[in-house]
């Protein structure tokens, strides 16, 4: 090659091209890598907002039709294994018969199917123990037993239901509450919070709960409307 060939291969616009860049461990060749799409991108990448839209613990609120009646549930997730459970019915009684067919317990096996046994010990101070079996599931043959002790609260016209021992819940709380509507009916309000054995399928006890609560619920509001 003599010196004026050797000049012009020196100035070839090749002979300035950058040297490739050098590979990182694990990442595609430059001939694989996709080229960049800034609108493909915006489309593929989840906003903000599609975030905070998308909520797996986000409650699950359902209007019921049971028994004649429209009856409000809520189910919340308040985390791996506990639940949240809300609602209510509207009650064409006064609070007083209502709250008499709340403090019934006695009864409690007529507004609850599932109920297989029940007794009920009254003491003193609007307080009851009751000791209670249900069936989770006939098919799987899967049953709860409990012992609840009932605290009524006259003033704030409601009663709680709290787990003190036995086996198909780890934790149970319930609450009833009335509230005394302008037009002389009573909101009958309900809710639980509760923990299942980790021998019972929480899909079938969710299961459960949202075809007992509102059944349970329409069942008090026709024997309130009866007293």
């Amino acid at each position: 090659m003599t010196v004026a060939s050797a000049l012009l291969v020196s100035l070839s616009p090749h002979a300035f091209a950058p040297a490739p860049a050098p590979l990182l461990w694990g990442a595609p060749p430059p001939a694989l890598r996709p080229a960049r799409a800034d609108g493909a991108a915006m489309v593929l990448a989840p906003s903000a907002r599609g975030l905070g839209d998308w909520n797996p613990f986000a409650p699950r609120a359902e209007r019921i039709r049971e028994g004649g009646c429209e009856v409000d549930f809520r189910m919340e997730i308040v985390h791996l294994t506990k639940r949240r459970v809300s609602g209510g019915v509207a009650i064409a009684a006064p609070a007083a018969d209502v709250w008499r067919a709340v403090t019934s317990y006695e009864r409690f096996p007529d507004f609850i199917p599932s109920i297989i046994s029940h007794d009920v010990r009254r003491g003193g101070a609007g307080r009851a123990v009751i000791d209670q079996v249900s069936q989770l599931s006939r098919r799987l043959n899967m049953r709860s037993q409990m012992t609840l002790e009932a605290v009524e609260s006259p003033d704030a016209r409601s009663v709680t239901l709290r787990r003190v021992s036995g086996h198909g819940f780890l934790e149970f709380e319930g609450q009833y509450s009335l509230s005394p509507r302008p037009d002389g009916s009573t909101y009958l309000g309900y809710s639980v919070e509760l923990v299942p054995c980790p021998i019972f399928p929480l899909p079938l006890v969710e299961q459960k709960i949202r075809k007992e609560v509102p059944k349970m619920l329409a069942a008090m509001s026709r024997y309130a409307r009866r007293l």
